[in-house]
């Protein structure tokens, strides 16, 4: 997999979303390739936060496929998987990133339009959108808000406060996109982590469901005074077995979950989503450090974020590395002050 300007066709034409929907569907998965040996070989020559944005490839070309920021709002939380997002809204220089007057590592108003907010850390971006979209609807702005977050950020507060006002908003067009990868820095754990566990395995209950109704109606009229039977226990048992009902049950209509590496599922997920017309939650399951067979292997935290280093070593550069290329990375041992 190669970064270099040859083999990067496809990313260069992409220097808007509108030149991204311009592209057929049979070159997205090469799109997806080429964006991920630039990340490699740009964000490891770098630092960078490697490991997230390699997890949101394909996940960000549907969402600016099927969205037309800056009309329609997107807002990261954490603001460090936006890389993609500046790539494909034409911010392809990644030799300064996070260098001082470089390239800014999250979200940033002064590089783009299609930045909003600039999110950096954490669980804050179901408030913006809740915000965003009420003021949006006060002036009769139909276009949509969108929350990218995080499973490790959806754990905090503030992000559940903002659901349950979101809840009660049935004519603003809301969509808040969860990336499951389930991790933040390291394995997600707590309840919120294990429910959103047994959302990845719910679809078991719809195979078994629909092996039942078949069997049953098989055999005649004892089947269908069966299936009846049973059809009304169905409500109690989905609460049990499919966790989503909590969504529902805030209000939120519920999409996925949903493979956040097949770009055509994304899609079709979003595109449903959008077709709804009110606050939507589309649960994506993703892999931190796709595509990069040593971040894969990284049990700790998947190449979550990397020193300099070459794309052919196992190892990434550790955290504490202080210079690149000129620029001072995490401290300036000189001022005290962190890099960008």
């Amino acid at each position: 997999m190669s970064g270099t300007r040859e083999s990067r066709d496809l990313l260069s034409r992409c220097s808007s979303p509108r030149e991204l929907r311009r592209l057929e569907r049979d070159q997205l998965d090469e799109l997806a390739a080429e964006i991920r040996g630039f990340l490699i070989d740009n964000v490891s020559r770098t630092g960078g936060h490697l490991g997230p944005n390699l997890g949101v490839v394909e996940l960000t070309i549907g969402l600016h496929r099927v969205f037309r920021s800056p009309q329609d709002t997107i807002i990261f939380d954490t603001g460090h998987q936006a890389y993609v997002h500046k790539l494909l809204t034409g911010r392809q220089d990644f030799s300064s990133l996070r260098c001082p007057e470089g390239l800014s590592g999250y979200p940033s108003r002064r590089e783009s339009e299609h930045d909003v907010v600039e999110s950096s850390h954490a669980s804050a971006s179901i408030a913006w959108v809740d915000g965003i979209s009420r003021e949006k609807h006060r002036q009769g702005d139909r276009t949509w808000t969108v929350g990218v977050i995080g499973d490790g950020a959806l754990t905090g507060g503030l992000a559940w406060e903002a659901l349950n006002n979101i809840a009660t908003a049935k004519n603003r067009r809301i969509m808040i996109i969860v990336n499951d990868n389930g991790r933040s820095y390291a394995p997600t754990i707590g309840g919120l982590a294990a429910h959103l566990d047994a959302l990845r395995t719910s679809a078991r209950y719809e195979k078994a469901l629909a092996w039942g109704k078949q069997h049953l109606l098989s055999h005649g009229t004892p089947g269908r005074a069966a299936y009846d039977a049973l059809h009304g226990l169905k409500s109690g048992i989905k609460d049990a077995l499919m966790p989503q009902v909590m969504f529902e049950d805030l209000g939120l209509k519920y999409i996925g979950p949903v493979n956040g590496h097949d770009i055509a599922a994304v899609e079709t997920a979003l595109r449903r989503g959008r077709s709804l017309d009110e606050p939507v939650l589309v649960h994506m399951i993703t892999e931190k450090g796709r595509g990069y067979t040593p971040a894969e292997e990284d049990i700790a935290d998947r190449f979550h974020a990397v020193g300099p280093n070459s794309p052919r070593d196992r190892a990434p550069g550790g955290p504490r590395a202080l210079r690149v290329d000129g620029c001072l990375r995490r401290r300036d041992l000189r001022t005290g002050r962190h890099a960008r």
